[in-house]
């Protein structure tokens, strides 16, 4: 039997407003936001990418940005809204992936920085030039990149992926 070949979509919710009064939890989407996100949406649907599960942040922020990037798609995945993805930190990141099921083939992860921007950055030890220098501005909002994963779910760790592409609205 062949290695199974996973793939890992981690996408930066989009740009958000920061309204006076409204904590950080509640933050929406700014009209910039929504647009990063239908293109993202648009383009995992163009490379034909489609995610089986996607893990979001409970953060209104990336729970916006994961509804304009599903419209982009035929048929939106399985949704599961993830606690441990608002902690924000890479070990918390690592713990959602981890504990993915098996017949996911292709997972998205919604969620904040600095968290997606650190593992994205660890993922691939050695990434095409030009990728890598797409992710060394930052990982603003609305950036997603693509890993490919030649190990289960569950042995994802840092040196594990292979960066294959990189998606950020121009």
């Amino acid at each position: 039997m062949g290695t199974v070949i996973r793939r890992l979509l981690l996408l930066r919710h989009g740009k958000a407003d920061t309204p006076l009064g409204v904590t950080d939890r509640d933050r929406p989407l700014a009209g910039r936001g929504h647009r990063q996100a239908e293109y993202a949406g648009a383009q995992v649907r163009a490379q034909g990418t489609m995610p089986d599960l996607a893990v979001v942040s409970p953060a209104l922020r990336t729970r916006e940005t994961w509804e304009a990037f599903a419209a982009a798609l035929p048929t939106p995945p399985k949704l599961d809204i993830d606690q441990r993805l608002y902690a924000n930190t890479v070990d918390d990141l690592l713990e959602v992936i981890t504990g993915v099921p098996e017949d996911v083939g292709t997972l998205l992860v919604v969620g904040h920085n600095p968290s997606i921007g650190g593992l994205a950055s660890t993922l691939d030890d050695d990434p095409p030039p030009s990728l890598h220098r797409a992710l060394d501005d930052g990982y603003p909002t609305g950036t997603l990149a693509e890993f490919t994963l030649n190990v289960p779910w569950p042995d994802v760790a840092p040196g594990a992926g292979q960066l294959r592409a990189v998606i950020r609205r121009p």
